[in-house]
C-alpha cells in the first residue's frame, strides 16, 4: 500500500474514536501494520488537568528482547521528561538526539504546549530515514482528532453551547485541512517545475495558516474572548505582505484585480502570526468583495507617533451606515449579496479587532455604499 492510500484509509479510521485510548491502540496497531516497526508506542498528557491520558508500547510479533529492552530504555528517559516538567525546547532537543536510524520520536503539540510524543522503532538502520517525514504528517492527523476529542470531553464538563459549536466545525474543517496539508506536503518532495512547485507551496502555507486560524478561534472561546496571549518578535512587514498577497493569485487573476503598493520597508515589533492573521484577514476581505477590474492599493508606514499603519483599500460594494456599529462583532455579516454571504463565516474583523487591541493598537474603517471601503490598524512600535 502506497503512503498516499495508507494516509485516506487512517485519516477514515482515525476520526471514528471516541476516546483517546481508543485512537491511541488503533493507531499504533494501523502504524505497526504500514511501517513494518516492531514497537510503537504513544505518551500523552493534559497539561491543564496535570493527569496522564495515554502510556502504552505496542509490540509486533517480530519484536525481541533486545528490541523490548531498547525500547523500555527510550520510553523511561521521555517518561522522565513530562513528570520533571522539563522545558519544551530542552524536550523536543532530546527528541531529536535520541531519533537515530532505527527510531523516530514525533513530539505532538497542542495549545502550544508540548501534549505527549509518537515514537516507533525497527530493527532496520534506514527506518528512520524512509518514514520520519510521513510520521510529521501522522502526528498532525492524530493531533488535530486528539483536539476534537477533548473539547468533546469539555463540553460534557462545561456544557457551553458556544463551545459545542466550535468544536463541530473544527471536527469539519481540520479533517480535510489536514488532508491537504499532508497531500500538497508529499508533492513538494515529488514536484520538479518550479512554477508547480509554487503553487502547491502555497497550497499547503495557507491551509495550514487556515488551521492556525480555527485553532484561534478555538482558544479564544476557551477563554471566553479573554486576554489574547502575544509572542513579540522583529520582522519585516514588506515580506509578510507580499507572501499573503501571492497566496490570493488565483483568485486577484480570475477577477482581474489590480494591485498597488505604497510600503514602507522597516522593520516592526509584534506577534509574527497574529500580524499575519491582521493582514490575511483584511486583504481576504478586499479580494473577496471587490468588483471584477476592481482596484486594491495597499499603503504601509510608521507615522509620527511611532505606530505601524497598515491601510487597505478595495473599490467594492462599500458599506451601510446603519451596518457600521456592527462590522467588528463576532459572527456578524453587513450588506452583502446572497453569493457572497456564503463566503464568509463572520470572525474574520471580529478577530482583527481583538489582535489589535492586544497590541495596544486600533482597528479601524471608512465606506460609502457601492464606492468601496479602506480598513487599517495600527500597531505601537517603541521609540
Amino acid at each position: 500500500m502506497t503512503s498516499e492510500k495508507f494516509l485516506c484509509k487512517f485519516l477514515k479510521k482515525l476520526n471514528t474514536k471516541t476516546s483517546v485510548r481508543e485512537l491511541c491502540t488503533d493507531a499504533a496497531q494501523e502504524l505497526l501494520k504500514f511501517t513494518k516497526a516492531h514497537a510503537c508506542w504513544f505518551y500523552l498528557v493534559d497539561n491543564e488537568a496535570n493527569s496522564i491520558l495515554a502510556k502504552k508500547i505496542y509490540y509486533s510479533p517480530e519484536c525481541d528482547k533486545k528490541i523490548q529492552g531498547e525500547v523500555e530504555q527510550i520510553y523511561t528517559l521521555g517518561e522522565d521528561l513530562f513528570l520533571n516538567n522539563y522545558d519544551m525546547e530542552d524536550t523536543l532537543e532530546y527528541f531529536y538526539k535520541l531519533s537515530k536510524e532505527n527510531v523516530i520520536i514525533v513530539p505532538v503539540i497542542w495549545r502550544e504546549f508540548l501534549f505527549g510524543y509518537i515514537a516507533l522503532i525497527s530493527k532496520r538502520q534506514d527506518f528512520n530515514l524512509k518514514n520520519q517525514n510521513f510520521m510529521e504528517i501522522i502526528s498532525e492527523c492524530v493531533n488535530a482528532r486528539l483536539e476534537n476529542i477533548t473539547l468533546q470531553e469539555e463540553l460534557k464538563r462545561n456544557n457551553k453551547d458556544k463551545i459545542e459549536f466550535l468544536a463541530s466545525i473544527s471536527h469539519e474543517y481540520k479533517t480535510p485541512l489536514n488532508s491537504i496539508i499532508g497531500f500538497s506536503d508529499m508533492l513538494k518532495h515529488r514536484i520538479k517545475d518550479r512554477e508547480d512547485f509554487k503553487y502547491i507551496s502555497n497550497i499547503s502555507k495557507s491551509a495550514k495558516f487556515l488551521l492556525g486560524l480555527i485553532q484561534d478561534i478555538l482558544d479564544m472561546a476557551r477563554s471566553e474572548f479573554g486576554q489574547m496571549e502575544l509572542h513579540y518578535e522583529n520582522f519585516r512587514p514588506k515580506d509578510v505582505i507580499e507572501d499573503i498577497v501571492l497566496s490570493f493569485d488565483e483568485i486577484i487573476r480570475s477577477k482581474n484585480l489590480h494591485f498597488s503598493y505604497t510600503v514602507m520597508d522597516v522593520e516592526i515589533n509584534a506577534d509574527l502570526r497574529r500580524f499575519q492573521q491582521l493582514v490575511m484577514n483584511l486583504i481576504s476581505n478586499a479580494v473577496k468583495f471587490d468588483n471584477l477590474n476592481g482596484k486594491i492599493k495597499i499603503v504601509s508606514y510608521i507615522n509620527d507617533s511611532h505606530e505601524f499603519v497598515f491601510e487597505i483599500t478595495d473599490t467594492g460594494d462599500g458599506i451601510r451606515k446603519r451596518d457600521y456599529d456592527k462590522i467588528f462583532n463576532f459572527f456578524s455579516q453587513v450588506n452583502r449579496n446572497q453569493l457572497k454571504r456564503q463566503q464568509g463565516s463572520g470572525v474574520g474583523l471580529a478577530l482583527c479587532k481583538k489582535i489589535a487591541e492586544a497590541h495596544g493598537g486600533k482597528i479601524g474603517f471608512k465606506s460609502k455604499l457601492n464606492h468601496g471601503s479602506t480598513f487599517w490598524f495600527t500597531i505601537p512600535q517603541g521609540k
